[in-house]
């Protein structure tokens, strides 16, 4: 037998209904509007707002502005050699790209070194910090 948080009892598998509104709920997030776009709930960034940090990032930790480049992604826009090519600088606000970044919401972005800093730089280890999960429901078997 199992209870859930407020003790009631919960049958997982004897319950026809439990069963059949589970169904209903994993169909629910599956359903098609009539002009056939997917209803499906909008995403929710659990990370915002919370600590984060990296090992390392474009421009910090060195002297001058760091270089950094990536494959174009708009035609006409190349670089050097069909890449697209900018500097990382954490005192140019329009050139940070600080790990806050990352999960901060808005267009900008988090930038790890280029590999003109070391081969070392291949990994860069991300951490965010989500603090404390409360679980809202979980049924207890006994």
């Amino acid at each position: 037998m199992c209870t859930d948080a407020r003790g009631m009892s919960v049958s997982t598998m004897k319950n026809p209904v439990f069963a059949i509104l589970q169904a209903l709920l994993v169909v629910s997030f599956a359903v098609k509007s009539g002009d056939g776009q997917r209803l499906s709930p909008p995403a929710i960034n659990i990370a915002q707002g919370k600590k984060i940090e990296a090992t390392s990032t474009c421009g910090e930790d060195v002297s001058e502005s760091e270089l950094f480049c990536k494959l174009a992604t708009v035609p006409g826009k190349l670089g050097i050699l069909g890449l697209s090519c900018d500097h990382c600088d954490p005192s140019v606000p329009s050139r940070d790209h600080s790990i806050e970044y990352a999960i901060d919401g808005t267009e900008r972005w988090w930038q790890s070194p280029p590999l003109s800093r070391g081969l070392q730089y291949q990994r860069v280890n991300i951490t965010i910090d989500l603090g404390q999960v409360k679980v809202l429901h979980r049924p207890r078997c006994l």
